[in-house]
């Protein structure tokens, strides 16, 4: 059985709260539109393409993630919607991790805080805080388990990587 590497992807800067009637509604700052694209660029540029980016329903989210999908060349029709995702608590994300098709190796979900840096502090064989910013991404992977058999800190490495940071010094 092949690895599984799961990339937890926090969506880019959002208008703030109170520019919408609904947070659900809430769209990417011109900010945003610019971290997505620089995620994107770097999951091609380590040939990390994902086999399916899950997303949440909100409007944040999925601009998030048709962005990356373009900037990393990963086909449109591998975006889905995953309304669990919405504003969900670490424990929804792993249960929605344990239930992917086998068929995918990597799988990108694009969320929300604090339940996917709840998550992104799990995982790995030193689990520590980890507290994604906007566009901030964590990817792990495992090997030779499926995904209902995975657990947060049996993964061989945790990578994070923010629009922030310096592209070369990710690995």
């Amino acid at each position: 059985m092949n690895s599984r590497r799961l990339t937890l992807l926090r969506h880019g800067q959002a208008q703030p709260i109170d520019s919408c009637d609904e947070d659900f509604e809430r769209s990417l700052t011109h900010r945003g539109e610019i971290e997505a694209e620089e995620m994107g660029k770097r999951l091609r540029l380590r040939s990390l393409i994902p086999d399916l980016i899950l997303v949440s329903p909100a409007e944040r989210t999925w601009a998030t993630a048709a962005i990356i999908a373009n900037f990393s060349e990963c086909d449109p029709k591998q975006v889905q919607c995953a309304r669990e995702l919405y504003l969900a608590s670490a424990e929804i994300i792993w249960r929605l991790v344990q239930r992917l098709p086998a068929s995918a190796h990597h799988v990108l979900l694009c969320g929300h805080n604090p339940g996917l840096s709840h998550l992104a502090s799990r995982l790995g064989p030193k689990p520590q805080n980890r507290d994604l910013p906007t566009a901030g991404l964590a990817t792990a992977e495992w090997s030779g388990i499926g995904w209902d058999q995975l657990i947060p800190e049996t993964a061989q490495l945790c990578d994070l990587d923010d629009p922030d940071s310096m592209a070369d010094l990710w690995v």
